[in-house]
């Protein structure tokens, strides 16, 4: 066969490079020893190896949300069902991930073969389809429909299953080509019709008061710049989803910050509440982006809504809605932009009022920062996080929780982009540290990632693949002894009884400092700036340690929240 052939692990490999895979995240396992023992002489794509297939996931996760690649991620057969979590939450939050899964020959199936279990069906729900490839030469040609799949129409995860038996064979070089056009997504980007756009123009044009939420969709369409030109142009206010945080600059004078009930404020969502007309693009107006569908509320059948999505269940499912438009956000934006022209909208004593409600706003916000508090108060690190790092070019990645919680809520991003990254579509715990390994590995930024005691203690081994590749990524662990989370949660539903909700104390720092990191501790407010200064500009992973008050002590804005506050005479920063 000479040079006309390569091996089948050589040819997985030449696609990833023909579509430009720079890391593939995952752990060794035995039905996929002929990958790894080609991947030794192989250089052009990185291995990166993590402590469990679920923070392959995610990490792969974060990877894709920084490049607009597919993050890839390689598993053997026996670890395939931890891979669940990671794409349940990458197929919500349409994110493009491609999973190979090496298994049992196929010749061996029924016989009870270790590690065998059907596999295949586990993913239906979470991918948007399963692959599977028996032979060596279908390799090249399902990787190519793996890549079209991921990155077009809806993007979202792809299961691909080899057999040990498909890494047998031959592949014929002329079969390894990529289709570039699906190497990064949105693939094949569309537009909504002219008539639906035309419409949705005339209604923007006379309301009064409207206002636009942009949900994670404008970020996965990269159409950040088409909603500030079309925002300009109209005068019309911004706010966001807690995922689509960033889809617009939050000093902008047009912005009213995140609304719903994951990041929203009293302020945020008075404007839309207020507001006349809504227009969604990109969000799935779930609970959390609409405050259970208060903000706006759904019994106010006189607001005039516009949505617009790439995918057509999401359009109109909950609002009754008056123009839907169907297409890739950046894309329908600017035809929208087209067909208004030179046309601008002035609402001068509309935006005069909103800066005025902001500037209360901010106001207060100040008036609940303490800069004596033990522990040190959670606007506070706000105040100074931002300081430190508004000027930079970091990636934010946060857990459930309170650094989730506080960073949408009251810190302001002064740049349009992916920038902070939530997992609001499921928000399972022990999503900050691997999405941060793999946001850095994609981007080289340093990367910041806000976490919990409950919910690091999903991933700490992870903390062994930071020190072993060096990654500038800083955890940040608030440390209040419990799942404060439902501590609040549970106060606010039936009063001071809590079920299983609290934990021994555990020294993050010595954890730390047991696998090669450098690590310090914040135990009084005057130390945090310089605490905080010295973990980012350290040169290599980093863990910071900041006791905390559990929610149900110290209440973040939470909307369901406030009258418990009240109630048991509780301080509620919102």
């Amino acid at each position: 066969m000479g040079n006309d052939f390569v091996s089948s692990s050589e040819a997985l490999l030449l696609m990833l490079k023909e579509y430009s895979i720079s890391h593939v995240f995952g752990l060794p396992g035995e039905t996929t020893l002929p990958l790894y023992d080609a991947w030794l002489d192989f250089k052009d794509v990185e291995h990166v190896r993590v402590r469990d297939e679920r923070n392959a996931v995610i990490a792969a996760d974060g990877y894709a949300r920084v490049t607009f690649k597919p993050g890839v991620v390689e598993a053997p057969g026996v670890g395939a069902s931890y891979l669940l979590p990671g794409l349940a939450e990458a197929y919500r939050s349409r994110i493009p991930i491609i999973v190979f899964v090496s298994d049992i020959t196929e010749d061996d199936e029924y016989k009870n073969v270790l590690t065998e279990y059907r596999k295949d069906l586990m993913f239906k729900d979470v991918t948007k389809d399963v692959l599977i490839v028996h032979s060596a030469e279908m390799i090249p040609r399902v990787i190519r429909r793996a890549f079209r799949l991921a990155t077009a129409g809806i993007p979202g995860p792809v299961y691909v299953r080899i057999p040990y038996n498909a890494w047998e064979g031959k592949v014929s070089r002329e079969d390894i080509y990529a289709q570039r056009e699906f190497a990064k997504y949105p693939a094949l980007r569309f537009e909504a019709d002219d008539e639906s756009v035309s419409r949705a123009l005339e209604l923007l044009l006379k309301a009064d008061r409207p206002v636009i939420i942009c949900g994670q969709g404008v970020l996965l369409s990269q159409g950040w710049d088409e909603v500030l030109q079309l925002a300009e142009a109209l005068s019309i206010p911004v706010g966001t989803t807690i995922t689509g945080k960033g889809c617009f600059s939050e000093t902008h004078v047009l912005s009213i910050g995140v609304v719903g009930k994951r990041g929203g404020t009293r302020f945020s969502n008075s404007i839309v509440n207020e507001a006349d007309l809504i227009f969604f693009i990109g969000t799935n107006t779930d609970s959390a982006n609409t405050a259970d569908w208060s903000v706006p509320p759904i019994t106010d059948k006189d607001k005039v809504v516009i949505h617009l999505d790439v995918d057509e269940a999401t359009l109109g499912n909950v609002y009754r809605t008056s123009v839907f438009l169907l297409g890739d956000a950046k894309a329908t934006i600017r035809k929208m932009l087209r067909a208004l022209g030179n046309a601008k909208k002035y609402r001068n004593e509309y935006i005069s009022r909103l800066k005025k409600l902001r500037d209360e706003w901010d106001s207060y916000v100040e008036s609940l920062i303490d800069e004596t508090a033990i522990p040190v108060n959670p606007l506070l690190f706000i105040k100074k996080l931002e300081k430190l790092t508004q000027s930079g070019d970091y990636i934010f990645t946060a857990d459930p929780g309170i650094g989730a919680i506080y960073t949408s809520a009251f810190y302001r991003t002064s740049r349009a982009g992916r920038t902070f990254m939530y997992n609001y579509s499921l928000g399972g715990l022990g999503f900050a540290l691997p999405m941060a390994l793999g946001a850095h590995l994609g981007s080289r930024k340093v990367t910041i990632a806000l976490t919990t005691d409950g919910n690091l203690a999903f991933n700490m081994g992870e903390l062994e693949t930071l020190k072993t590749l060096n990654a500038y990524v800083k955890v940040i662990v608030f440390n209040n002894l419990s799942y404060g989370w439902i501590r609040a949660t549970m106060l606010s539903k039936y009063g001071p009884r809590f079920f299983h909700t609290d934990f021994s104390s555990v020294d993050f720092v010595k954890i730390a400092e047991a696998h090669g990191i450098k690590a310090d501790r914040v135990d009084k407010p005057s130390e945090l700036e310089e605490r905080l200064k010295m973990a980012l500009t350290y040169e290599g992973p980093y863990l910071l340690e900041i006791p905390a008050l559990p929610e149900d002590k110290l209440m973040p804005p939470v909307p369901e929240w406030r009258n418990a506050a009240e109630k048991y005479d509780i301080p509620y920063l919102g």
